[in-house]
């Protein structure tokens, strides 16, 4: 019971990195809907459960990250840090990602919302399986950073892992960190 709820954290928090990874698209699409709500006039439905829907995900996205990298009950880890390698990958995928949707889809129209929803998931799901969130504006803007790191465990057993940190471990090897499992791929760094 135990591992299937951590799994299911697991997946809520791998989901709310992957929502908060396309906040320049949905402030797009806020922007899109809410212009489509003032120059049409009147209330249109489709726009109306837009704005609602990115809004609520974004909160909870927020509030989920938010608790879990300030959760001082998670259980803390020391590694020696071997090698560390800072993951800057603006990949053209992303960054398709972002715009295929604003030319392939029409947000104030139902059905192409339900098609933007389907490629959204998939991607969503491809992304969550192969634990792709190296790039997160949310995670920026706090100065965090991603690290592909080898570490060294207590007992001298090499382990790889990526490292969410603000410092700069890749100047740092051979140094000591601490950190907490925020998913089943990443760690935060809770050295300072």
């Amino acid at each position: 019971m135990g591992k299937m709820m951590g799994d299911m954290m697991s997946y809520i928090i791998s989901f709310s990195m992957y929502y908060l990874s396309f906040v320049p698209l949905w402030i797009t699409i806020l922007f899109i809907d809410i212009k489509s709500i003032i120059v049409g006039g009147g209330y249109k439905w489709t726009e109306i459960i837009s704005i609602i829907a990115i809004l609520t995900f974004l909160l909870i996205s927020i509030i989920v990250l938010f608790v879990k990298f300030n959760s001082k009950n998670d259980e803390r880890y020391m590694f020696t840090i071997r090698d560390a390698k800072e993951c800057k990958t603006i990949t053209s995928e992303y960054l398709i990602s972002y715009i295929l949707p604003l030319f392939a889809f029409d947000f104030t129209l139902w059905d192409e919302v339900v098609e933007f929803m389907i490629f959204f998931i998939v991607l969503g799901f491809l992304c969550i399986y192969h634990n792709n969130f190296s790039v997160n504006i949310i995670l920026e803007l706090l100065q965090y950073r991603f690290y592909e790191c080898s570490l060294l465990n207590a007992d001298n057993i090499e382990v790889e892992k990526i490292i969410i940190s603000r410092d700069i471990l890749s100047t740092n090897k051979g140094g000591i960190i601490n950190v907490k499992v925020i998913n089943n791929e990443y760690s935060l760094d809770v050295s300072g």
